[in-house]
């Protein structure tokens, strides 16, 4: 079995570590390098990088930092998604670094969460709310000029009881994004890990190097109606990083909906 290091400062390794050990990859947490100077969620230090650059310099900082071979690098941005402004979307990559091959695999999951900011302006609203609230789902707190990060529900709730008098309303409620703050977040992280597995077991039938997946989609298939060609994909490219092999796949449908038309349904 392999070893890879995954670096990160949010305990992302206990859902990444059981995907990944079931394709002979077993992961370990390396919390000694500061992964927040790249950039925090809760806005202290503005990102600079792209995601899928923050995950590399994190894979390669985890090789450089132990000396193995393999490191991981796991990062997350939010926005866009398929209906923006209406539906927090996340969208996590995952990334594999190999030094000996300088091999570098992206995996990627996405899906929506919960991410609204809420201002409470009472202490029944904010009871309300926290009755409510999730609780493995941590809240960043504004209260008054300080900025609370991790408070979970229960915590809020003894604030609410036994402080009451301190506090200034409106109070600003926004979820904490940390991986270990974040169940939504680390259901998709585990399924970017689900990702990565598969691209480490899918092997290029020339030169056998990982990662032999659909890179590519070419679109045309034909309306069920009119038999025009639709944006929907016909074809499925699949091609090798490391050597340039490619094989072209028919999809498994023959006909798309004629809601996909631009002349059946414009």
């Amino acid at each position: 079995m392999a070893f890879a290091v995954l670096m990160t400062k949010h305990d992302k390794g206990k859902v990444v570590a059981p995907v990944l050990r079931n394709v002979g990859l077993r992961v370990v947490e390396n919390p000694y390098w500061d992964t927040d100077q790249l950039g925090t969620f809760s806005g202290e230090k503005a990102r600079k990088n792209s995601a899928q650059e923050c995950a590399l310099i994190k894979a390669k900082k985890a090789v450089e930092v132990t000396g193995m071979d393999i490191g991981l690098g796991s990062e997350g941005t939010f926005g866009g998604g398929p209906m923006p402004g209406i539906m927090n979307w996340d969208e996590e990559i995952l990334c594999y670094y190999q030094k000996s091959t300088d091999r570098v695999i992206y995996a990627h999951a996405s899906g929506p969460f919960n991410g609204k900011t809420i201002t409470l302006r009472s202490h029944s609203e904010a009871m309300d709310f926290v009755n409510q609230a999730e609780k493995e789902q941590a809240l960043n707190l504004t209260v008054k000029d300080e900025f609370l990060k991790g408070v979970f529900p229960e915590q809020f709730r003894a604030l609410l009881v036994n402080s009451a008098e301190h506090l200034t309303w409106p109070l600003i409620v926004e979820p904490d994004l940390r991986a270990m703050n974040c169940p939504q977040r680390r259901e998709i992280i585990q399924k970017a890990a689900e990702d990565l597995a598969v691209r480490l077991c899918s092997m290029c039938p020339e030169c056998e190097a990982p990662n032999y997946v659909v890179k590519t989609r070419e679109a045309g298939l034909p309306c069920e109606q009119c038999t025009l060609p639709t944006q929907l994909p016909l074809y499925e490219v699949l091609a090798c990083d490391e050597c340039g092999h490619e094989e072209k796949k028919a999809v498994e449908s023959s006909q798309a909906s004629s809601q996909h038309c631009a002349l059946c349904n414009p």
